[in-house]
């Protein structure tokens, strides 16, 4: 179906008490399509303590990155918002996050790669220039991260938010926080979740942390089921900005995330824009998005990722120390979706299950990884072409959240050193086909297991995460 709308309206928002509900507009060709998007907040964010103007500030916030579901439906060429005005900054700011956010629904829909998103800056101009020059200088972000991280805002005392998606990840940056003196108090795990769904996937156990309730408008999935455009949106960057209200509205030192340092890499290239399913998780929208709650907020809690200096080998190698985590988590989105889960933790067949047993087959014996997957991934012969491909012999890096083909490569090589006499087919096969061509083995598996100085963790989150590295 093409949609007729060349307009997309950001229209009215509102909070009340603890649900926020956020209005959209498609106009064109005679037609109107109206949408509302709600996000409920869980109890002691009522905002009786919060600062009015950092209130409604990180509610517009939510209200811009949330309507990227609805853009994308058509992606129209002309944005309106009735109730903001953005400066340059702010303008380029959300041209670059709409533009590379989308970048893996606009190659598979045969789109321009650069994206049409152009948020109008103050005076109706474009803000196309403005984003060409932001992008730019993302190039230079791997530079200068380690160098300049950033400052928390006055006042920005409390206790942490960890988000937390259910996977390896949000256990280790969640169990780093718990052991992390002066860190303002213990943390509080935060999951976003469909409203109607209660996954209990938050570190904590039965219940315990916190979780907000998303509902996208009915309308959207007729749009869809008509022909729409559809497919991945960054939904990091959905919940960097839900976080940070709910640490505005709850008095939260900051939002710690769970993102690794390959999330930084792309999946392939479509002449000179990079395309990357993980944008929102990498360190260019971290660095973009700290500097816009610099310039909006007062208080700012601050975001960051904990685990930004590491690989994914090394963050499994942390998570095997905890085995009363390894049959709670999972990352196979089989379980993620709108409708609900799948009944099983993992599918053992898609890219993250495979991947997932790649990482933590070094640092975990036969009943570990039963314990973590049931049916362990790499056992099954059919999916030697995703070990493949992860390997980058195939095709591109997979759509989905994953590592690096040298992450991969350092995480078969130590797993077939350390259980030479393993009988699984992936090891057999990567030990008989691929392990001889490796230069320097030893060095990459160094290279991997070794922390990145390129990040942009506050100090003493920083010095927190050095001493628990050093300590294990």
């Amino acid at each position: 179906m093409s949609l007729p709308f060349d307009t997309f309206v950001f229209s009215g928002r509102r909070l009340e008490g603890r649900t926020a509900r956020l209005g959209y507009r498609l106009l064109g060709g005679g037609r109107t399509e109206s949408f509302e998007e709600v996000f409920e907040f869980p109890a002691g964010t009522d905002r009786t303590a919060a600062d009015p103007a950092d209130v409604e500030a990180a509610l517009a916030g939510l209200h811009l990155i949330a309507g990227i579901s609805y853009w994308k439906t058509c992606c129209p060429a002309r944005i309106e918002l009735e109730h903001d005005a953005l400066d340059g900054d702010d303008a380029a700011f959300w041209s670059e996050v709409y533009n590379r956010g989308l970048g893996e629904l606009y190659y598979r829909n045969a789109l321009d790669p650069r994206g049409n998103a152009r948020f109008p800056g103050r005076g109706g101009a474009a803000a196309g220039a403005a984003a060409e020059a932001v992008a730019a200088a993302a190039a230079a972000v791997a530079a200068t991260a380690a160098a300049a991280p950033p400052a928390a805002g006055p006042g920005a005392a409390g206790p942490p938010l960890v988000l937390a998606g259910g996977g390896k990840d949000s256990v280790v940056a969640y169990e780093i926080a718990r052991t992390a003196a002066g860190s303002g108090g213990p943390p509080t795990p935060l999951t976003v979740v469909p409203a109607g769904q209660d996954w209990q996937l938050a570190p904590g156990g039965a219940g315990r942390g916190l979780r907000v309730a998303r509902r996208l408008d009915p309308r959207l999935f007729e749009l869809n089921a008509a022909g729409a455009y559809n497919g991945h949106v960054p939904f990091s960057a959905i919940l960097a900005f839900a976080s940070q209200l709910v640490a505005v509205l709850g008095g939260f030192g900051a939002v710690i995330a769970a993102n690794e340092r390959s999330a930084s890499a792309g999946n392939l290239a479509v002449g000179d824009v990079e395309v990357n399913h993980q944008w929102s998780k990498g360190l260019r929208f971290e660095e973009a998005f700290q500097a816009w709650q610099r310039r909006h907020l007062r208080r700012v809690p601050a975001y960051f990722s904990l685990l930004r200096p590491l690989s994914e080998l090394r963050i499994a190698g942390l998570f095997a120390a905890w085995p009363e985590w390894f049959g709670a988590v999972t990352s196979c989105n089989a379980n993620f979706r709108q409708g609900g889960g799948a009944g099983v933790r993992w599918c053992g067949r898609c890219a993250k299950c495979v991947f997932a047993a790649v990482v933590l087959t070094p640092w975990l014996d036969a009943g570990g990884i039963a314990a973590v997957f049931g049916p362990n991934p790499l056992a099954q012969s059919d999916n030697l072409p995703m070990v493949r491909q992860l390997l980058g012999l195939d095709g591109h890096k997979p759509w989905d959240c994953v590592g690096t083909s040298d992450e991969v490569a350092a995480a078969l090589w130590l797993a077939a050193e350390r259980q030479p006499r393993s009988a699984l087919p992936a090891l057999h096969w990567f030990r008989s086909t691929v392990a001889a061509g490796l230069e320097r083995p030893d060095e990459l598996v160094a290279r991997e297991l070794a922390a990145s100085p390129v990040h942009r963790l506050p100090p003493p989150w920083r010095d927190a995460l050095a001493d628990y590295l050093a300590a294990r």
